[in-house]
């Protein structure tokens, strides 16, 4: 199961309430919680170093996946797709690697915005932390 990088953003600031804090621990005592570079990359602005960020992954218990070029591939396919469809973005946004990532390991993804993933990678379950079980 894979964190977006909102959800991770929302441990590290303890900005989620106390029935977040629950509903993480709860998937946690059941799945392994992952991130990926992308996510990574995504909280590093934050740390001085890599090693912070190992340290903060480590504390908070989720293991660093890597991506693999069949994952990068699917996020390319997806993102060809969005373009198709006349948005402007020309490089690839980052919830294209995250979705394809977590399409191709079968993964869930905990996020606050499912709207984008659902409609790229309909294939994905989506758990939104901040909902009721």
């Amino acid at each position: 199961m894979i964190l977006d990088t909102n959800v991770v953003i929302d441990l590290i600031d303890g900005a989620g309430s106390a029935d977040f804090v629950a509903r993480i621990a709860a998937l946690q005592s059941r799945h392994s919680l992952v991130v990926n570079e992308i996510i990574f990359a995504e909280i590093s602005s934050r740390y001085a170093s890599a090693d912070d960020v190992f340290e903060l992954l480590s504390a908070l218990r989720l293991r660093l996946i890597r991506l693999s070029l069949v994952d990068c591939h699917r996020a390319g396919a997806a993102f060809g797709v969005y373009r198709r469809e006349g948005r402007s973005r020309t490089t690839i946004l980052p919830d294209f690697l995250i979705g394809a990532q977590a399409e191709g390991q079968g993964w869930p993804i905990v996020t606050r915005d499912r709207k984008g993933f659902a409609k790229y990678f309909p294939k994905v379950d989506l758990i939104d932390p901040y909902e009721g079980s």
